[in-house]
């Protein structure tokens, strides 16, 4: 009976110190959220602090997300340093109990949470940002469209296939300025280009308004309106070209499936698809290097170096995670490689190390 309850009582407290430092954590970067709303729209008539308040609410769940692994780490240390500190764990391995029994709650609660932020809070805090993202276009009167560099996607239509071209996107995604369509026949020749100040989605086509079309056998034709077939469906299209690209873990694969097919780059979505379903992992691998550095005798000494030594593993796994998401994000790797090396890598160095200091 001795492991089970020395697990749970070592989960309890575990679980106890993580929510502490989330919570405080989470109150920091909502205060310091909510004090950058209120600098930069303080001088705005239609703007109070109960709306800088808000904004900063919706955003606090997602900017939540970025700060759980260290959440994890530090309250891992701050529990396990608290029961070595007390001779509590000592006494526990004194006794036969191995390191890994009463891990095995922290490593359960670590995973447990990891699949509830990422299955069920995260669609909730995308949404919610994406709340706050319209909320601050609003107030800085960006909601006409956004300067971009701007955007490529492949269709298919009842014609044939065509590729656009468009300097920027509106209205989600269903209108477009400064587009330009290369049209081509069934058999994948090119038939003619066309030219437009806008274009508009109507089920089953865009129409460019005050087209000039071009093609190889006769000059250039002004025409009002010009008719691109699609087979892209609105709610596609607004997934695809939406110029907010946050998307949720249950949305994240259609919106690749779409991707693909329009010819977008699917390198970022898959990332974060992956880093999304590796999270579990991710934040076991914070409770094995925090253990590996939290489980030394008080008496023995060093304790300041081993906490400086899980903070330094703790920012060098994020600078590892940074870089590889950029090489993954950017095609230079795998995306899928790119999102499961990190806490792979993390999982094998606690493990390691703590291979070492229970067998030596």
């Amino acid at each position: 009976m001795l492991p089970g309850i020395l697990t749970r009582y070592v989960t309890r407290r575990f679980t106890g110190s993580v929510t502490l430092i989330l919570a405080g954590m989470m109150v920091l970067v909502f205060l310091v959220d909510f004090v950058e709303f209120v600098r930069r729209f303080s001088d705005r008539a239609d703007f109070t602090a109960g709306t800088g308040f808000y904004m900063a609410l919706l955003r606090a769940p997602f900017l939540a997300e970025t700060i759980l692994p260290f959440a994890f780490l530090f309250g891992a240390m701050l529990g396990l340093l608290g029961l070595s500190r007390r001779l509590e764990l000592v006494v526990a391995r004194a006794s036969g109990v191995s390191a890994w029994r009463f891990l095995a709650g922290p490593m359960a609660v670590a995973i447990a949470f990891g699949l509830l932020s990422s299955l069920a809070v995260n669609p909730f805090a995308v949404a919610w940002k994406d709340t706050a993202d319209r909320m601050e276009a609003q107030l800085t009167g960006a909601d006409a469209p956004r300067d971009q560099t701007g955007v490529w996607f492949r269709q298919e239509g009842v014609d044939g296939p065509s590729i656009i071209y468009a300097r920027r996107v509106d209205d989600d995604g269903l209108s477009l300025l400064g587009p330009t369509a290369f049209v081509f026949d069934q058999r994948g020749g090119f038939r003619e280009k066309a030219v437009a100040n806008t274009a508009t989605y109507a089920p089953g086509r865009w129409i460019l308004r005050n087209a000039t079309v071009t093609s190889a056998e006769r000059r250039p034709e002004p025409v009002e309106s010009y008719i691109v077939p699609t087979d892209l469906t609105r709610a596609q299209l607004r997934q695809t070209l939406q110029a907010n690209q946050t998307q949720s873990v249950w949305s994240l694969p259609g919106y690749i499936e779409t991707a693909e097919r329009t010819g977008i780059n699917t390198d970022r979505p898959r990332l974060a698809f992956h880093s999304l379903l590796g999270r579990p992992f991710f934040l076991a691998s914070m409770v094995t290097i925090a253990a590996s550095v939290s489980l030394r005798l008080f008496r023995h000494g060093g304790i300041g170096q081993l906490v400086v030594t899980g903070v330094i593993a703790g920012f060098l796994l994020y600078v590892l995670t940074e870089v590889v998401s950029d090489l993954g994000g950017n095609g230079v790797i795998s995306p899928a490689l790119a999102a499961w090396l990190p806490p792979i890598l993390a999982l094998t160095f606690g493990a390691t190390a703590l291979l070492y200091q229970e067998d030596g």
